[in-house]
């Protein structure tokens, strides 16, 4: 197929998210109670459906446009009306069949770009403005932060908080829409930056869960038809009661432990997880970071696997004690609570023994570090 000249055609279609910059609601005093009602999960669902449509729609029209040796420009990613009128005019001039359709789709396709990004502006409009999740996000502490900001008693925040569609594990990237209307909040969560989204990670990790309850289910059955067969058998085979029997406690010791392996779990996720440390050190090994003028904050070397030890916090009072001889310490002045955002007698309370060789730290608020990491850096 011949080349067309090149045209100075508007599209940096190579760097088009089709956000296009547009102005996403934020929380609009403006926006009738009506609007604001409508379930947001299903505003989001849809709006980030649109998107996808106009993302994939620009993606062919560049792949079109550079097959016809159409040249782009920086001016934007539709056509302007003098652009249009010259390609119109180009399809019916052009002698060449293949050449003058793939021109007509170029402008067909044009259409379609601008109806498909006139839609993502309209939702997005309707929609608050979303937060963007960092690696050390919490999904609900972050819904009582939005219904605080609104004007809500913490103990009301989490308890609507508590109610809503909470993801576990927020993903980097990850964007987290908030709303509350009429005594009701509603949250939903999707790709953003992210290289995964919601939905593809909760299967992914619900897969997961099923294929160990499975594996679980199947070895139980398993176990559970050898007793029976070994029952059986031992009216037949009288010699080899006692072996059987043997096999049968070893059988159900597994079962047992498959259930305390499952306890175990669930008491991992009611407890807070914690790490001890010099504070010199941890700052050192990129642990937390300590700026001059604001809080001690997680650091990138604070991940998930170095917080072993853990705190139940089912029970009443939970709180625990740091031994200055255990970090190699003859005495502890001061334990630093990371992060900063948790408040001293509100969330927790430090007390230092009279010869200051440990510190007992009492939790106040478990719900608020309920399955949380926090780092407790310790200062001699």
């Amino acid at each position: 197929m011949k080349l067309l000249r090149p045209i100075a055609l508007g599209a940096a279609l190579a760097a088009v998210p089709l956000m296009l910059a547009l102005p996403m609601g934020c929380d609009r005093k403006s926006q009738t109670e009506s609007t604001e009602s409508k379930d947001l999960v299903g505003k989001v669902a849809e709006a980030e459906k649109a998107e996808s449509q106009a993302q994939g729609a620009a993606k062919a029209q560049a792949d079109a446009m550079a097959k016809a040796g159409l040249q782009p420009n920086a001016a934007g990613v539709q056509l302007t009306p003098a652009q249009r009128t010259l390609l119109e005019a180009r399809v019916k001039d052009e002698k060449d069949n293949s050449t003058a359709a793939l021109l007509q789709e170029i402008l067909d396709r044009d259409k379609q770009i601008g109806e498909l990004t006139a839609k993502v502006a309209r939702l997005q409009s309707e929609l608050p403005k979303p937060q963007i999740a960092t690696e050390k996000d919490n999904h609900f502490a972050m819904a009582v932060r939005y219904l605080k900001g609104r004007g809500l008693s913490e103990e009301k925040a989490k308890t609507l908080a508590a109610k809503a569609n909470i993801i576990e594990d927020l993903q980097p990237g990850w964007h987290v829409y908030h709303q509350y209307v009429g005594g009701t909040y509603l949250t939903a969560v999707t790709q953003g930056k992210a290289m995964i989204g919601p939905t593809e990670y909760l299967h992914n990790q619900r897969a997961a869960l099923e294929h160990d309850r499975d594996d679980s289910l199947a070895k139980a059955k398993e176990l559970n038809d050898q007793v029976v067969g070994l029952v059986a058998e031992k009216t037949k085979v009288q010699e080899e009661v006692d072996a059987l029997r043997t096999e049968k406690t070893t059988l159900m010791s597994q079962v047992g432990e498959l259930t305390n392996l499952s306890q175990a779990q669930k008491a991992r996720l009611n407890s807070l997880h914690y790490l001890v440390g010099q504070r010199k050190q941890l700052e050192e090994e990129g642990v937390i970071v300590v700026p001059i003028f604001a809080k001690d904050r997680m650091g990138p070397k604070a991940v998930a696997a170095r917080f072993v030890k853990d705190l139940p916090l089912d029970g009443p009072n939970p709180e625990l004690q740091i031994q200055a001889s255990d970090m190699g310490l003859t005495k502890i002045s001061k334990v630093n609570v990371v992060p900063g955002s948790l408040v001293k007698n509100q969330h927790y309370t430090v007390t230092l023994a009279e010869d200051r060789k440990y510190a007992t730290i009492r939790i106040l608020d478990p719900e608020r570090l309920r399955n949380d990491r926090v780092v407790f850096a310790v200062t001699d």
